[in-house]
């Protein structure tokens, strides 16, 4: 069942990547910044990657999904 949630969720991330309806938090900024990233690896990441995990956000208790994929520069990226 995991599965299958996480396909349809990483299907609507991929959905919002190409119709461009997404806003980037300055939190995600910020930890892009120090993970040397551009938003265009974030979209190649989640575009060509899979979730391995979900994690709850112990502040919100809002869900939060780890997606490894590769980046423009072919690294694998989490």
């Amino acid at each position: 069942m995991e599965s299958s949630v996480f396909e349809r969720i990483l299907n609507q991330l991929r959905e919002k990547i190409r119709t461009r309806q997404y806003v980037m938090s300055i939190h995600a900024d910020d930890e892009m910044d120090e993970d040397g990233l551009t938003i265009f690896d974030v979209e190649s990441a989640i575009l060509s990657g899979k979730i391995i995990e979900r994690q709850k956000d112990q502040n919100t208790g809002e869900w939060k999904y780890l997606v490894r994929g590769e980046s423009l520069s072919a690294v694998f990226r989490e």
